[in-house]
Protein backbone atom coordinates (compact mmCIF):
# COMPACT_ATOMS: atom_id res chain seq x y z
CA UNK A 1 0.00 0.00 0.00
CA UNK A 2 1.06 3.57 -0.57
CA UNK A 3 0.15 6.29 1.94
CA UNK A 4 -3.25 7.16 0.45
CA UNK A 5 -4.20 3.49 0.21
CA UNK A 6 -3.14 2.85 3.79
CA UNK A 7 -5.05 5.86 5.11
CA UNK A 8 -8.17 5.03 3.10
CA UNK A 9 -8.02 1.43 4.31
CA UNK A 10 -7.99 2.67 7.91
CA UNK A 11 -10.94 4.99 7.22
CA UNK A 12 -12.86 2.24 5.44
CA UNK A 13 -12.95 0.17 8.63
CA UNK A 14 -15.59 2.64 9.87
CA UNK A 15 -18.01 0.85 7.54
CA UNK A 16 -18.03 -2.22 9.77
CA UNK A 17 -20.65 -2.45 12.55
CA UNK A 18 -19.44 -2.07 16.11
CA UNK A 19 -20.57 -0.93 19.51
CA UNK A 20 -19.39 2.66 19.36
CA UNK A 21 -17.72 4.18 22.40
CA UNK A 22 -20.42 5.07 24.96
CA UNK A 23 -23.01 5.58 22.20
CA UNK A 24 -25.51 3.07 23.62
CA UNK A 25 -25.32 4.54 27.10
CA UNK A 26 -23.49 1.54 28.50
CA UNK A 27 -20.39 2.54 30.42
CA UNK A 28 -18.47 -0.69 30.35
CA UNK A 29 -15.03 -2.05 29.66
CA UNK A 30 -15.98 -3.77 26.40
CA UNK A 31 -13.92 -1.12 24.60
CA UNK A 32 -10.87 -2.05 26.66
CA UNK A 33 -11.51 -5.80 26.29
CA UNK A 34 -11.42 -5.68 22.52
CA UNK A 35 -8.26 -3.56 22.32
CA UNK A 36 -6.64 -5.78 24.97
CA UNK A 37 -7.45 -8.85 22.84
CA UNK A 38 -5.86 -7.29 19.76
CA UNK A 39 -2.76 -6.06 21.58
CA UNK A 40 -2.12 -9.58 22.86
CA UNK A 41 -2.52 -10.83 19.29
CA UNK A 42 0.33 -8.58 18.12
CA UNK A 43 2.68 -9.14 21.07
CA UNK A 44 1.65 -6.37 23.50
CA UNK A 45 3.81 -3.47 22.24
CA UNK A 46 2.33 -1.24 24.98
CA UNK A 47 4.17 -3.30 27.60
CA UNK A 48 7.55 -2.45 26.06
CA UNK A 49 7.36 1.21 27.06
CA UNK A 50 8.90 2.00 30.45
CA UNK A 51 7.15 5.20 31.54
CA UNK A 52 3.76 6.68 30.74
CA UNK A 53 2.21 10.07 31.48
CA UNK A 54 -1.55 10.01 30.91
CA UNK A 55 -3.43 13.28 30.36
CA UNK A 56 -7.18 13.92 30.47
CA UNK A 57 -9.41 16.94 31.14
CA UNK A 58 -11.92 19.11 29.33
CA UNK A 59 -9.48 21.81 28.21
CA UNK A 60 -5.72 22.04 27.94
CA UNK A 61 -4.98 18.35 27.30
CA UNK A 62 -3.16 18.90 24.01
CA UNK A 63 -1.20 21.89 25.29
CA UNK A 64 -0.18 19.98 28.42
CA UNK A 65 1.00 17.00 26.37
CA UNK A 66 3.01 19.26 24.06
CA UNK A 67 4.64 21.18 26.91
CA UNK A 68 5.55 17.95 28.72
CA UNK A 69 6.96 16.41 25.54
CA UNK A 70 9.34 19.32 25.00
CA UNK A 71 10.30 19.52 28.66
CA UNK A 72 11.33 15.86 28.69
CA UNK A 73 13.07 16.23 25.33
CA UNK A 74 15.07 19.23 26.58
CA UNK A 75 16.08 17.12 29.57
CA UNK A 76 17.57 14.50 27.29
CA UNK A 77 14.80 11.90 27.58
CA UNK A 78 13.79 9.65 24.71
CA UNK A 79 10.18 10.78 24.61
CA UNK A 80 7.11 10.12 22.48
CA UNK A 81 3.61 11.54 22.57
CA UNK A 82 0.24 11.02 20.97
CA UNK A 83 -2.38 13.70 20.29
CA UNK A 84 -5.84 13.62 18.77
CA UNK A 85 -7.40 14.62 16.56
CA UNK A 86 -4.82 15.40 13.90
CA UNK A 87 -5.08 18.83 12.32
CA UNK A 88 -3.98 18.24 8.75
CA UNK A 89 -2.49 14.78 8.25
CA UNK A 90 -2.93 11.65 10.36
CA UNK A 91 0.80 11.25 11.00
CA UNK A 92 0.65 14.33 13.26
CA UNK A 93 -0.92 12.11 15.92
CA UNK A 94 2.38 10.43 16.84
CA UNK A 95 5.67 12.11 17.65
CA UNK A 96 9.05 10.80 18.78
CA UNK A 97 11.67 13.34 19.85
CA UNK A 98 11.20 16.31 17.50
CA UNK A 99 9.66 14.46 14.54
CA UNK A 100 6.18 13.27 13.69
CA UNK A 101 5.67 9.83 12.23
CA UNK A 102 6.62 9.77 8.54
CA UNK A 103 4.30 8.62 5.79
CA UNK A 104 6.56 5.62 5.20
CA UNK A 105 6.43 4.62 8.85
CA UNK A 106 2.64 4.88 8.77
CA UNK A 107 2.46 2.67 5.69
CA UNK A 108 4.84 0.10 7.24
CA UNK A 109 2.67 -0.14 10.35
CA UNK A 110 -0.56 -0.41 8.36
CA UNK A 111 0.99 -3.19 6.25
CA UNK A 112 1.83 -4.97 9.50
CA UNK A 113 -1.66 -4.43 10.90
CA UNK A 114 -3.70 -5.42 7.86
CA UNK A 115 -3.32 -9.24 8.20
CA UNK A 116 -3.51 -8.90 11.99
CA UNK A 117 -6.91 -7.24 11.65
CA UNK A 118 -8.04 -10.15 9.48
CA UNK A 119 -6.93 -12.53 12.23
CA UNK A 120 -8.74 -10.41 14.81
CA UNK A 121 -12.02 -10.65 12.88
CA UNK A 122 -11.65 -14.43 12.62
CA UNK A 123 -10.60 -15.07 16.23
CA UNK A 124 -12.03 -12.31 18.37
CA UNK A 125 -15.26 -12.71 20.40
CA UNK A 126 -15.66 -8.92 20.15
CA UNK A 127 -16.83 -6.58 17.43
CA UNK A 128 -14.58 -4.42 15.24
CA UNK A 129 -12.10 -1.99 16.73
CA UNK A 130 -12.91 1.70 16.36
CA UNK A 131 -10.84 4.23 14.43
CA UNK A 132 -9.48 5.75 17.65
CA UNK A 133 -8.64 2.33 19.10
CA UNK A 134 -6.62 1.48 16.00
CA UNK A 135 -4.79 4.82 16.10
CA UNK A 136 -3.91 4.10 19.73
CA UNK A 137 -2.52 0.71 18.68
CA UNK A 138 -0.52 2.36 15.88
CA UNK A 139 1.06 4.62 18.51
CA UNK A 140 2.04 1.70 20.74
CA UNK A 141 3.67 -0.07 17.78
CA UNK A 142 5.49 3.07 16.65
CA UNK A 143 6.75 3.97 20.12
CA UNK A 144 7.89 0.44 20.92
CA UNK A 145 9.76 0.20 17.60
CA UNK A 146 11.49 3.49 18.43
CA UNK A 147 12.34 2.10 21.90
CA UNK A 148 11.23 5.24 23.72
CA UNK A 149 11.58 5.58 27.49
CA UNK A 150 8.64 7.95 27.94
CA UNK A 151 5.24 8.09 26.24
CA UNK A 152 2.77 10.90 26.93
CA UNK A 153 -0.77 9.99 25.93
CA UNK A 154 -3.73 12.31 25.48
CA UNK A 155 -7.08 10.74 26.34
CA UNK A 156 -9.46 10.76 23.39
CA UNK A 157 -12.74 11.04 25.30
CA UNK A 158 -13.44 10.60 29.01
CA UNK A 159 -10.81 8.36 30.53
CA UNK A 160 -12.11 5.33 32.43
CA UNK A 161 -13.01 3.34 29.31
CA UNK A 162 -10.95 5.30 26.78
CA UNK A 163 -8.65 3.04 24.77
CA UNK A 164 -5.58 4.95 25.99
CA UNK A 165 -6.40 3.63 29.50
CA UNK A 166 -5.25 0.19 28.40
CA UNK A 167 -1.67 1.04 29.34
CA UNK A 168 -0.30 -1.41 31.93
CA UNK A 169 1.21 1.23 34.22
CA UNK A 170 1.69 4.96 34.44
CA UNK A 171 4.08 7.23 36.23
CA UNK A 172 1.75 10.23 36.25
CA UNK A 173 -1.96 10.80 35.68
CA UNK A 174 -3.02 14.36 34.83
CA UNK A 175 -6.55 15.80 34.99
CA UNK A 176 -6.26 19.35 33.68
CA UNK A 177 -9.79 20.45 34.61
CA UNK A 178 -13.43 19.42 34.37
CA UNK A 179 -15.94 21.23 32.19
CA UNK A 180 -19.02 20.47 30.10
CA UNK A 181 -18.03 18.67 26.92
CA UNK A 182 -19.25 15.41 25.36
CA UNK A 183 -22.48 15.82 27.34
CA UNK A 184 -24.65 12.73 27.20
CA UNK A 185 -21.68 10.65 26.06
CA UNK A 186 -19.44 10.47 29.11
CA UNK A 187 -21.81 12.21 31.53
CA UNK A 188 -24.76 14.55 31.92
CA UNK A 189 -23.10 16.96 34.36
CA UNK A 190 -19.65 17.88 35.65
CA UNK A 191 -19.78 15.32 38.47
CA UNK A 192 -20.46 12.42 36.09
CA UNK A 193 -17.80 13.67 33.69
CA UNK A 194 -15.31 13.97 36.56
CA UNK A 195 -15.98 10.36 37.55
CA UNK A 196 -15.22 9.13 34.03
CA UNK A 197 -12.08 11.24 33.68
CA UNK A 198 -10.75 10.23 37.11
CA UNK A 199 -10.82 6.65 35.85
CA UNK A 200 -7.29 7.16 34.50
CA UNK A 201 -6.05 7.18 38.13
CA UNK A 202 -4.36 3.86 38.85
CA UNK A 203 -2.22 2.38 41.62
CA UNK A 204 1.43 3.47 41.86
CA UNK A 205 1.03 6.74 39.96
CA UNK A 206 1.23 10.38 41.00
CA UNK A 207 -1.84 12.50 40.23
CA UNK A 208 -1.83 16.17 39.21
CA UNK A 209 -4.79 18.47 38.60
CA UNK A 210 -5.50 22.16 38.15
CA UNK A 211 -9.17 21.71 39.07
CA UNK A 212 -10.42 23.94 41.90
CA UNK A 213 -14.11 23.08 42.24
CA UNK A 214 -14.50 21.34 45.62
CA UNK A 215 -17.32 19.07 44.43
CA UNK A 216 -15.17 17.89 41.54
CA UNK A 217 -12.06 17.54 43.69
CA UNK A 218 -14.03 15.34 46.08
CA UNK A 219 -14.61 12.87 43.21
CA UNK A 220 -10.95 12.95 42.16
CA UNK A 221 -9.80 12.54 45.77
CA UNK A 222 -12.06 9.52 46.21
CA UNK A 223 -10.46 7.82 43.21
CA UNK A 224 -7.00 8.65 44.58
CA UNK A 225 -7.89 7.18 47.97
CA UNK A 226 -9.27 4.05 46.31
CA UNK A 227 -5.96 3.53 44.51
CA UNK A 228 -3.83 4.75 47.44
CA UNK A 229 -2.05 7.45 45.42
CA UNK A 230 -1.06 11.05 46.08
CA UNK A 231 -2.98 14.01 44.63
CA UNK A 232 -1.22 17.28 43.74
CA UNK A 233 -3.63 20.22 43.39
CA UNK A 234 -1.83 23.01 41.55
CA UNK A 235 -2.26 26.58 42.74
CA UNK A 236 -2.23 28.65 39.57
CA UNK A 237 -2.69 32.04 41.24
CA UNK A 238 0.95 32.57 42.17
CA UNK A 239 2.19 33.80 38.80
CA UNK A 240 2.78 37.34 37.58
CA UNK A 241 2.79 38.38 33.94
CA UNK A 242 5.87 40.46 33.06
CA UNK A 243 5.21 41.00 29.36
CA UNK A 244 2.65 39.74 26.90
CA UNK A 245 2.80 40.18 23.14
CA UNK A 246 1.01 38.53 20.25
CA UNK A 247 3.43 35.64 19.99
CA UNK A 248 4.93 35.24 23.47
CA UNK A 249 4.25 35.63 27.18
CA UNK A 250 6.83 36.20 29.90
CA UNK A 251 5.84 35.50 33.49
CA UNK A 252 7.28 34.69 36.90
CA UNK A 253 6.25 31.73 39.03
CA UNK A 254 7.81 30.88 42.39
CA UNK A 255 10.64 33.36 41.78
CA UNK A 256 11.53 31.85 38.41
CA UNK A 257 11.17 33.52 35.01
CA UNK A 258 9.51 31.67 32.14
CA UNK A 259 8.66 32.39 28.52
CA UNK A 260 6.10 30.59 26.40
CA UNK A 261 5.60 31.31 22.72
CA UNK A 262 1.84 31.44 22.74
CA UNK A 263 -1.00 33.90 23.07
CA UNK A 264 -3.58 33.83 25.86
CA UNK A 265 -3.27 33.88 29.64
CA UNK A 266 -4.89 30.45 29.98
CA UNK A 267 -1.73 28.85 28.59
CA UNK A 268 0.15 30.03 31.68
CA UNK A 269 -2.10 27.75 33.72
CA UNK A 270 -1.22 24.77 31.51
CA UNK A 271 2.45 25.71 31.76
CA UNK A 272 2.44 25.83 35.57
CA UNK A 273 0.85 22.39 35.67
CA UNK A 274 3.70 20.98 33.57
CA UNK A 275 6.34 22.85 35.61
CA UNK A 276 5.09 21.14 38.77
CA UNK A 277 5.16 17.76 37.04
CA UNK A 278 8.73 18.44 35.89
CA UNK A 279 9.70 19.36 39.45
CA UNK A 280 8.19 16.11 40.74
CA UNK A 281 10.27 14.20 38.19
CA UNK A 282 13.35 16.08 39.44
CA UNK A 283 14.16 17.43 35.99
CA UNK A 284 16.68 20.23 35.47
CA UNK A 285 14.75 23.52 36.01
CA UNK A 286 16.83 25.40 33.42
CA UNK A 287 16.25 22.72 30.79
CA UNK A 288 12.56 22.78 31.66
CA UNK A 289 12.56 26.49 30.78
CA UNK A 290 14.24 25.69 27.46
CA UNK A 291 11.64 23.03 26.68
CA UNK A 292 8.78 25.41 27.42
CA UNK A 293 10.27 28.20 25.31
CA UNK A 294 10.73 25.88 22.32
CA UNK A 295 7.11 24.71 22.41
CA UNK A 296 4.71 25.83 19.70
CA UNK A 297 1.00 25.20 20.17
CA UNK A 298 -0.68 24.50 16.84
CA UNK A 299 -4.21 25.88 16.39
CA UNK A 300 -4.39 27.17 19.96
CA UNK A 301 -4.84 30.87 19.26
CA UNK A 302 -2.14 30.37 16.62
CA UNK A 303 -1.13 33.61 14.92
CA UNK A 304 -0.44 33.06 11.23
CA UNK A 305 -0.32 36.72 10.22
CA UNK A 306 0.23 39.93 12.19
CA UNK A 307 -0.94 42.63 9.81
CA UNK A 308 -3.84 42.09 9.68
CA UNK A 309 -3.93 39.85 12.71
CA UNK A 310 -5.16 36.39 11.62
CA UNK A 311 -5.65 33.74 14.30
CA UNK A 312 -6.46 30.05 13.84
CA UNK A 313 -8.06 28.53 16.90
CA UNK A 314 -9.58 25.17 17.77
CA UNK A 315 -11.94 26.07 20.64
CA UNK A 316 -14.91 23.71 20.47
CA UNK A 317 -16.55 23.72 23.90
CA UNK A 318 -17.68 26.47 26.30
CA UNK A 319 -14.56 26.25 28.49
CA UNK A 320 -12.18 26.56 25.55
CA UNK A 321 -14.28 29.28 23.92
CA UNK A 322 -14.26 31.28 27.15
CA UNK A 323 -10.45 31.50 27.08
CA UNK A 324 -10.42 32.30 23.37
CA UNK A 325 -12.92 35.15 23.75
CA UNK A 326 -11.08 36.49 26.80
CA UNK A 327 -7.79 36.62 24.87
CA UNK A 328 -9.31 38.26 21.79
CA UNK A 329 -11.21 40.85 23.85
CA UNK A 330 -7.91 42.09 25.25
CA UNK A 331 -6.93 43.27 21.77
CA UNK A 332 -10.03 45.54 21.72
CA UNK A 333 -10.40 45.39 17.94
CA UNK A 334 -13.20 44.70 15.46
CA UNK A 335 -13.33 41.01 14.59
CA UNK A 336 -14.25 39.23 11.39
CA UNK A 337 -15.18 35.68 12.31
CA UNK A 338 -15.05 32.42 10.36
CA UNK A 339 -16.85 29.78 12.38
CA UNK A 340 -18.01 26.19 12.02
CA UNK A 341 -18.88 23.60 14.64
CA UNK A 342 -19.19 19.85 14.93
CA UNK A 343 -22.82 18.81 15.16
CA UNK A 344 -22.62 17.34 18.66
CA UNK A 345 -21.31 20.38 20.56
CA UNK A 346 -22.87 22.92 22.94
CA UNK A 347 -23.20 25.44 20.14
CA UNK A 348 -25.60 28.04 21.54
CA UNK A 349 -23.43 28.70 24.58
CA UNK A 350 -20.36 29.22 22.41
CA UNK A 351 -22.20 31.54 20.02
CA UNK A 352 -23.32 33.61 22.98
CA UNK A 353 -19.69 33.90 24.10
CA UNK A 354 -18.48 34.84 20.61
CA UNK A 355 -21.07 37.63 20.46
CA UNK A 356 -19.21 39.34 23.31
CA UNK A 357 -16.58 40.29 20.70
CA UNK A 358 -16.81 43.34 18.44
CA UNK A 359 -18.07 41.29 15.52
CA UNK A 360 -18.27 42.91 12.08
CA UNK A 361 -18.71 40.00 9.67
CA UNK A 362 -19.61 36.45 10.70
CA UNK A 363 -18.79 33.93 7.98
CA UNK A 364 -20.48 30.59 8.58
CA UNK A 365 -19.26 27.33 7.12
CA UNK A 366 -18.89 23.63 7.74
CA UNK A 367 -16.16 22.69 10.16
CA UNK A 368 -14.69 20.19 7.70
CA UNK A 369 -15.08 18.63 4.25
CA UNK A 370 -14.41 15.18 5.77
CA UNK A 371 -17.41 12.91 5.08
CA UNK A 372 -16.90 11.05 8.36
CA UNK A 373 -17.36 14.17 10.50
CA UNK A 374 -20.77 15.37 11.62
CA UNK A 375 -21.09 19.11 11.03
CA UNK A 376 -23.48 21.76 12.31
CA UNK A 377 -25.79 23.29 9.67
CA UNK A 378 -24.50 26.80 8.79
CA UNK A 379 -28.13 28.01 8.42
CA UNK A 380 -28.79 26.94 12.01
CA UNK A 381 -25.66 28.80 13.13
CA UNK A 382 -26.80 31.91 11.27
CA UNK A 383 -30.13 31.85 13.10
CA UNK A 384 -28.41 31.58 16.47
CA UNK A 385 -26.04 34.47 15.75
CA UNK A 386 -28.93 36.64 14.53
CA UNK A 387 -30.85 35.77 17.69
CA UNK A 388 -27.96 37.11 19.77
CA UNK A 389 -27.43 40.19 17.59
CA UNK A 390 -29.80 40.94 14.69
CA UNK A 391 -27.39 43.59 13.35
CA UNK A 392 -24.52 41.15 12.73
CA UNK A 393 -23.61 40.73 9.06
CA UNK A 394 -23.56 37.05 8.14
CA UNK A 395 -22.65 35.11 5.03
CA UNK A 396 -22.59 31.35 4.37
CA UNK A 397 -20.05 29.34 2.39
CA UNK A 398 -20.13 25.56 2.32
CA UNK A 399 -16.41 25.31 1.56
CA UNK A 400 -14.15 26.42 4.47
CA UNK A 401 -11.58 27.78 1.99
CA UNK A 402 -14.16 30.03 0.33
CA UNK A 403 -15.28 31.22 3.77
CA UNK A 404 -11.72 32.09 4.75
CA UNK A 405 -10.90 33.81 1.44
CA UNK A 406 -14.01 36.01 1.70
CA UNK A 407 -13.34 36.89 5.36
CA UNK A 408 -9.72 37.75 4.57
CA UNK A 409 -10.82 40.08 1.78
CA UNK A 410 -12.97 41.95 4.32
CA UNK A 411 -10.26 42.20 6.99
CA UNK A 412 -8.29 45.44 6.97
CA UNK A 413 -5.04 45.97 8.82
CA UNK A 414 -6.70 47.35 11.94
CA UNK A 415 -9.04 44.35 12.36
CA UNK A 416 -8.75 40.74 13.51
CA UNK A 417 -9.67 37.67 11.50
CA UNK A 418 -10.50 34.81 13.88
CA UNK A 419 -11.17 31.24 12.76
CA UNK A 420 -12.63 29.10 15.53
CA UNK A 421 -15.33 26.63 16.58
CA UNK A 422 -13.52 23.45 15.63
CA UNK A 423 -9.99 22.08 15.43
CA UNK A 424 -11.08 20.52 12.13
CA UNK A 425 -12.09 23.86 10.64
CA UNK A 426 -8.83 25.58 11.60
CA UNK A 427 -6.86 22.56 10.40
CA UNK A 428 -8.73 22.55 7.11
CA UNK A 429 -7.86 26.20 6.55
CA UNK A 430 -4.26 25.86 7.73
CA UNK A 431 -3.81 23.08 5.18
CA UNK A 432 -4.01 25.48 2.22
CA UNK A 433 -2.25 28.39 3.95
CA UNK A 434 1.01 26.61 4.76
Amino acid sequence: MNFDQAYNYLLSLNNLPRQEYMRDGKKCDLYLQRIRFFLKLIGNPEKKIKNYIHVTGTSGKGSTVTFLHNILLANGKKVASSLSPHHIIITERWKVADKNMSKKEFVDIMNFLKPKLDAYVRLSPYDMLSFFEITEIIGFIFFSRKKVDWAILEVGCGGRFDSSNIIPHKKIAVITNIGLDHLGLIGNNKEEIAYEKSGIIKANCEVFTSEKNEKILKIIKKECQKNKVNLNIINKSKYKIKKQELDFTKFTYKNNNYQINTFGEHQINNTILTIEIANFLKLDPEKTKIGLEKTKQSLRLEIINKNPLIILDGAHNPDKMKTTVKAIKKKNKIVNLVVGFSGDKNIENQIKQLCELKLKNVILTRNTNNIFRKVADPKFLEQKFKKQNPKIKTKIFLDPKDAYDFAKSKTKKDKILLVTGSIFLSGEIKKFII
